[in-house]
């Protein structure tokens, strides 16, 4: 609901839950800011907790620390809603939110020609804002695409997102400015403190952070074509990655999107150079499930396997496409679920989200490998339809040699009949 459209009792109910977050968050910043100023030595600790919480300030990380030390990964609500989840209002912790300066244009009245001109003018805002770790939310509208964890139930701990997130640490002299910055109401923080902390096992021996364990999620950027006289929309989509030799292929888990698994051809001939590459809408349709079932009689069925991504909460992408590489940069080649093809502009949106992921399919270090499984794979096939034909050919040579003899046979007696008549 916008601010707009609230009655006066529902602006001053947002503005109340708006103070109350703000003095909770100055709360725990300067909580845990006092906390480091008399324990220096778990600034170390402190600088772990920092890693997985990009992209917050230090300062919005002592606020974070201190209503949730526990909390693995957090982002705002319209995030999550992005991720295909929904949150836990009570769950939420605070943040300040960057100072926004917004410029817009205003009429007034000169008062010396009595003219009504227009002037430019700016406001500051320093928003408080309420996110919301990750144990706070669940899957909506299906399973999740990470773990597969039920819709409505909290994913398990192990699912990539209750998973810290990797990332550098700040330096210690960072974090100590930080603290100088809170606490220079009472005293500030003495960073000749940092002296006595010895070596730096979060750095190499350049001075290089090291990067604290934890998933890595990666991004891909879209972009929406707009109506005429519109400004296009850009759309960044979050995903992980997980290789799988005994497929073989990558299987891309984007958030607010679903699955998309990119291999190589298994029908392509192994001649080298740059081959076609097979790229999977949603993971595989399960035989016995009712959409496996369709499409074993109903050849026109294109059926939809599980988390099969979903343009514009609409568009069910089903099926699969083979991409050339002299071919990328065309429209592809893609069925919905059920017997249609998607519409260009839905083809053409999710072509600029599989060039991104082929150029991160190529890049990988693990793609010799997985060309090496798909070749075994493929040559234990044709291996197989070989012995088939082998197989084949043999009862085919069976089969001749017995109506060989047979028509030996016939001949045999045609032949004495020819030469004893009277024996008829």
């Amino acid at each position: 609901m916008s601010r707009t459209d609230m009655t006066d009792e529902e602006l001053a109910a947002w503005k109340a839950k708006k103070d109350a977050g703000r003095a909770r968050a100055y709360e725990a910043e300067m909580r845990i800011a006092m906390l480091l100023r008399d324990n220096p030595e778990a600034i170390d600790g402190f600088r772990a907790f920092c890693a997985r919480m990009n992209p917050y300030s230090i300062r919005n990380c002592m606020r974070l620390y201190g209503q949730n030390p526990e909390a693995a990964h957090v982002q705002p609500r319209f995030f999550w809603g992005g991720y295909g989840r929904a949150v836990d209002p009570d769950a939420a912790v605070w943040i300040i939110a960057p100072k926004v300066e917004r410029t817009f244009t205003k009429e007034v009245e000169n008062k010396q020609t009595g003219q009504v001109e227009e002037v430019e003018d700016a406001y500051k805002i320093w928003p408080v804002d309420d996110v919301f770790p990750a144990q706070a939310t669940v899957p909506k509208n299906g399973p999740c695409t990470f773990c597969n964890g039920p819709e409505g139930e909290r994913c398990p701990d192990w699912c990539a997102v209750m998973q810290p997130q990797a990332g550098a640490p700040p330096t210690r002299e960072e974090v100590a400015e930080a603290l100088n910055a809170a606490l220079k109401q009472v005293g500030g923080f003495d960073s000749s403190q940092l002296t006595v902390l010895g070596t730096d096992p979060m750095q190499d021996r350049y001075g290089d952070p090291y990067e604290t364990p934890g998933v890595r999620w990666e991004t891909i950027a879209t972009i929406k074509r707009a109506a005429k006289g519109r400004k296009a929309k850009t759309r960044r989509y979050r995903f992980i990655h997980t290789i799988d030799l005994d497929r073989p292929g990558v299987r891309y888990a984007i958030a607010g999107l679903g699955v998309i698994w990119v291999s190589p051809y298994e029908h392509r001939p192994d001649t080298g150079g740059e081959a076609p590459v097979h790229v999977q809408y949603g993971d595989d349709v399960p035989p016995d499930s009712e959409q496996g079932r369709r499409a074993s009689w109903d050849s026109g069925y294109t059926a939809a396997g599980p988390h099969a991504p979903v343009l514009h909460n609409t568009i069910k992408f089903a099926g699969f496409s083979i991409v050339y590489p002299h071919d990328e940069r065309a429209r592809l080649h893609a069925w919905r679920e059920g017997r249609e093809r998607v519409p260009e502009a839905s083809a053409e949106y999710m072509a600029q989200i599989v060039r991104q992921l082929l150029d991160h399919y190529r890049g990988l270090v693990e793609v010799d490998a997985i060309e090496e499984a798909a070749f075994r794979k493929r040559e234990a096939r044709r291996a197989r339809e070989a012995e088939h034909e082998a197989e084949r050919l043999a009862e085919q040579e069976r089969d001749l040699a017995a109506r060989r003899e047979q028509a030996q046979l016939r001949a045999a007696g045609h032949r004495h009949q020819a030469a004893n008549p009277t024996e008829l």
